[in-house]
Parts: structure tokens; C-alpha cells; sequence
């Protein structure tokens, strides 16, 4: 659960931002309290909501065929968040919705081969950088 660790969703964002100016995203991008809408990449919008009450940050994309590479973004950007900061204490679970809009684990997903999250075409990037052996800058540029 993310949100009994205050500052997660604010360090997230601040990862989403400094990749977003690497990458030529438009940096006319709407921040609230516990909401945020930013281009990842170039043409790539995605939405995060901050639920305090319910420990949890739903990630979201406009872009279907965008879905993989954000959830393993974002996905990596926790990892590094949980390794610097957390002391390796975060915990968390990955959902994604399926053909019904209803959420099932990421494990279920993968099992299922549910598209777009784990589209025959495209692998997933299971390779993630390794976050506890690298600084800031070797992590940003390793998601551009």
C-alpha cells in the first residue's frame, strides 16, 4: 500500500516530470494535490490519481498501444523510489483492467496474455534497470 508512505505519489510525479522534459513532452501539464496529467513521452499522455484513503495510485493512458511501456515505467520508477528513499520498505500490487474494464493482478494478465499488457506482438520490458546500483541521471536516461 503506497499510501502509508506520505510522499510516494509527490516523488513519482517529480520522476514523471524530469522524464517528460527528457523526452520533449509538453511541459503544459496540469498538477494537483493528489492528480496529475503529464506526457511520459512526445504524444503519450498519462493520468495519475492519488487515492490516500484506499493506499493505492491508479496509473492511466490514452493511448493503448502506449500501455506496456508505461506500466513498466512506472513500474520502475517505484522501484527506484522504494530502493532510495523508502529503505527498500514500499510494498505494492500491480492491477490492470481486461477486456471488461474490471481489474485483475498483473500475474493473472500475464497468465491471461491479456492485450495490451502483454501483447504477443511486444514483449513486455521485464528488464528493468537495476535501481539500487545507479544514480538518478543513469536511471532517466535508461527510461528515455
Amino acid at each position: 500500500p503506497v499510501g502509508r508512505n506520505p510522499g510516494v505519489f509527490q516523488r513519482l510525479l517529480c520522476l514523471c516530470v524530469e522524464l517528460s522534459s527528457r523526452n520533449g513532452g509538453n511541459t503544459n501539464m496540469k498538477l494537483f494535490e493528489n492528480f496529475a496529467s503529464i506526457e511520459l513521452e512526445k504524444g503519450s499522455l498519462v493520468h495519475l490519481l492519488e487515492n490516500k484513503e484506499a493506499q493505492a495510485i491508479s496509473v492511466f493512458t490514452e493511448k493503448t498501444h502506449a500501455a506496456q511501456r508505461v506500466m513498466s515505467v512506472i513500474q520502475s520508477m517505484l522501484l527506484k523510489v522504494n530502493h532510495d528513499v523508502m529503505g527498500a520498505g514500499l510494498a505494492w500490487e500491480t492491477y490492470v483492467e481486461n477486456n471488461t474494464r474490471e481489474l485483475v493482478s498483473l500475474s493473472e494478465a500475464k497468465r491471461q496474455k491479456l492485450a495490451p499488457w502483454f501483447d504477443s506482438n511486444r514483449q513486455l520490458e521485464t528488464e528493468k534497470t537495476s535501481t539500487g546500483k545507479v544514480d538518478l541521471e543513469t536511471f532517466l536516461e535508461s527510461l528515455s
